[in-house]
């Protein structure tokens, strides 16, 4: 009897390991990112998807999109949206190209002029979500558009031109500039960026206390005034965290192409989104993970670049895109709602993710 006791006891809890591992936000992008690199491997290898250059393509454009996806989550979790995060980017390029090449600012001290001018963004879009009650959506929108035209037309006012060139040889002088334009072997220094803030993410999000305040302000912002938790604080700061992200991936970007562009990183919103939502995030609130968007960032990278080796014309990318993304929804509500399910006939309680 007692045998038999310890078997049904080894049974159910192998069982609610595996719906706890359904209701993991981040298995439909493993899974998803697991076909989809087969699936070039096998069909497009031969053409050139396996070579190191290739690697090194998607890598890229999964770090530049990881890089902000990662805080993204965090916001997305907490039941908020960031629509500015691309006219942020090139507000930070154009700050960091006109300080550097036009006024003779170190790069440290460029960096840090972008990065209390981005985060001072960042804290103003939380404020006016957090005080007017509008949809971050709309609040979002219009600062995209207030820092789209005030990159361009101020950069184009300053020096007659949306771009500025020759802004890498402006930073040899020692200092914080290595942190953005070195490379680690034959790859980007930008993928140590994407990794180290998926993994703070992560952290942040599952073992701290204001991890469990993040979900709590996604989950039901009700129950969490009442249990105390400051939610606008929470807003706010990760408004901030968003906007931080972006001075990173502009740094990097000017190291990369030698050039700040006030047209940078047009749809850069779009594209966070869809690594945080192929990774697991409910644009709902309340549900999300930062090492999903990683994964999910990377399949964006592998889609976009791996979609050229295939025989279909290239204007089709946006549509396999598309296809790729309502997939990875349907079936992360899927896996989740399966995880929700009372386990067996009688059984009432649930996992919750």
């Amino acid at each position: 009897m007692e045998e038999g006791s310890q078997k049904g006891s080894g049974e159910s809890a192998g069982a609610r390991n595996g719906f706890s591992l359904l209701a993991r936000p981040e298995l439909t992008a493993l899974v998803g990112t697991v076909v989809v690199f087969s699936s070039f491997a096998f069909f497009t290898g031969e053409a050139g998807f396996l070579t190191l250059p290739m690697t090194r393509n998607y890598l890229e454009v999964g770090a530049e999109i990881g890089i902000i996806a990662a805080p993204v989550t965090l916001l997305l979790v907490a039941g908020e949206f960031d629509l500015s995060v691309g006219a942020n980017v090139a507000l930070s390029q154009s700050i960091l190209g006109y300080l550097m090449v036009h006024n003779g600012w170190p790069f440290a001290g460029a960096f840090l002029a972008a990065l209390v001018i981005a985060s001072a963004v960042g804290a103003v879009n939380g404020i006016l979500v957090v005080k007017t009650k509008l949809p971050s959506f709309i609040i979002t929108l219009a600062t995209l558009f207030i820092l789209r035209g005030i990159a361009q037309g101020g950069l184009r006012m300053l020096v007659g031109t949306t771009t500025i060139d020759g802004v890498r040889d402006h930073a040899s002088a020692p200092g914080l500039s290595f942190l953005f334009s070195d490379s680690v072997g034959p790859f980007s220094v930008s993928l140590l960026w994407w990794f180290f803030t998926a993994i703070l993410a992560a952290w942040v999000l599952e073992k701290t206390a204001f991890g469990n305040w993040v979900f709590a302000t996604g989950g039901d912002q009700r129950a969490a005034v009442q249990l105390g938790i400051p939610v606008g604080v929470v807003k706010v700061s990760l408004y901030i965290a968003v906007a931080v992200s972006t001075v990173i991936v502009a740094a990097l970007d000017i190291f990369a192409i030698n050039q700040s562009d006030a047209n940078a990183a047009i749809g850069r919103e779009f594209e966070v989104v869809t690594a945080a939502v192929i990774g697991g995030a409910l644009l709902t609130g309340g549900y999300g993970s930062p090492i999903g968007s990683l994964l999910g960032a990377l399949l964006f990278g592998m889609v976009e670049q791996g979609f050229f080796f295939t025989p279909l014309p290239d204007v089709w990318f946006m549509t396999f895109l598309g296809v790729v993304l309502l997939l990875a929804v349907l079936v992360n509500n899927y896996t989740r709602l399966q995880a929700l399910k009372p386990r067996r006939s009688g059984d009432t309680r649930r996992t919750i993710p």
